[in-house]
């Protein structure tokens, strides 16, 4: 059955109309336009440490009010589960909000992209990434931590530790010298290192020897030495008649001098060679561009001290945290979201599948008609 241009037209327009509904739905989920840049910077639009402690803590204050308003739990109880979460929760707002007026500072910091924004959909975005990459793992001494995969320098708000440390320790900064001896995640986690104690053989660990009596060991020696001196020594025969008894041995010890001036590009044609040594200069011109961005990041960064504090202190709680309180991170973050959204004014939904379930009440009318429609045009073929 063949469409008419003007039935294309029109299943054309309802197709669009369909995908607006489902726009204007998506963009007030979880606050998605509602941007929390005012209201952690200044008039002139620079970043405000007051106004962002200020923004985290009456979030939590929020959470906390209602925790208590349940008239089935028990004040030691809200207390007891307030204790760890209520900083562990006010420490990642911090990160991620501060961080996300960075523009572009995840790229220059990490080398990939990474577009910041800030609405609290990209927070609760980046919580869920980190959710996902929650595991427990053996610490050095043995005992299970709370762990990200791949460490917490890979993820959004974490990602400028490194840098800034650095720069601390060092008032200088290069991303091409620069290695994870500064990250926030520990040695025994970084991926190189979890591969290397994979593959290493174990080292042999020295006997100790016995002692032996002066008489003895001086005996051992002279029967050591005559055997020394009565069998020739097998290395010397390598050096015999000009090294023919062993054909190895010039194979073995090449001339270093020819090695001196061999090089990968040698086998390359002269115009392979251009090209790999444009792409090499051109690369070198990269990462001279991330190193002055990053540099002049860093240097304008403001409260660098009070940032890496923050991040050691959240992997320190998370790390000894409760089982439940990982595994409820993300979800609990977003209920404190959905709380100071509702003061607002602003009716976020839940989560994606709630939001699938509002546009499929909104589908279902117009989808009915559509197959009445389609089944009619196709009798009108017959």
């Amino acid at each position: 059955m063949e469409l008419s241009k003007e039935k294309l037209e029109i299943y054309e327009k309802n197709l669009q109309s369909l995908q607006e509904a489902a726009d204007e739905l998506m963009r007030h989920m979880k606050g998605y336009d509602y941007s929390f840049r005012r209201e952690i910077t200044d008039q002139k639009g620079e970043f405000c440490p007051e106004k962002l402690r200020g923004l985290v803590e009456e979030m939590l204050s929020l959470w906390e009010k209602k925790l208590r308003a349940n008239r089935y739990v028990s004040e030691s109880w809200v207390k007891s589960y307030l204790r760890t979460r209520r900083e562990l929760y006010g420490l990642y707002f911090y990160l991620v909000m501060r961080c996300s007026l960075c523009r572009e500072g995840y790229f220059y910091a990490r080398g990939s992209e990474q577009k910041e924004r800030t609405d609290f959909a990209f927070v609760l975005e980046q919580a869920k990434r980190f959710s996902r990459s929650w595991r427990i793992t053996d610490g050095p001494d043995g005992t299970g931590r709370n762990e990200p995969w791949g460490g917490y320098d890979e993820h959004f708000g974490f990602h400028l530790y490194s840098p800034i440390n650095h720069y601390l320790t060092f008032m200088e900064l290069n991303v091409r010298t620069l290695d994870d001896d500064w990250a926030l995640t520990p040695p025994h986690l970084r991926a190189e290192n979890r591969l290397c104690s994979q593959t290493a053989e174990p080292e042999e660990t020295e006997q100790p020897e016995d002692t032996e009596r002066p008489e003895e060991a001086n005996e051992t020696d002279m029967t050591e030495q005559s055997v020394e001196e009565d069998e020739p020594e097998e290395d010397d025969a390598l050096f015999y008649e000009d090294g023919e008894e062993d054909g190895s041995f010039a194979d073995a010890f090449p001339d270093p001098e020819e090695d001196d001036f061999w090089s990968p590009l040698d086998e390359l044609d002269e115009e392979d060679r251009a090209a790999w040594q444009a792409a090499e200069y051109e690369q070198e011109g990269e990462l001279e561009s991330r190193n002055m961005y990053l540099l002049f990041l860093v240097q304008n960064f403001e409260d660098q001290d009070e940032y890496c504090c923050a991040c050691r202190r959240f992997a320190e709680l998370f790390q000894k945290a409760e089982t439940q309180i990982p595994r409820d991170f993300s979800q609990e973050l977003e209920e404190i979201v959905n709380l100071y959204l509702g003061q607002r004014k602003i009716a976020p939904l839940a989560d994606t599948d709630k939001a699938l379930d509002v546009y499929s009440r909104i589908c279902k009318g117009p989808l009915r008609l559509a197959k009445s429609y389609g089944r009619g045009l196709q009798w009108k073929a017959l």
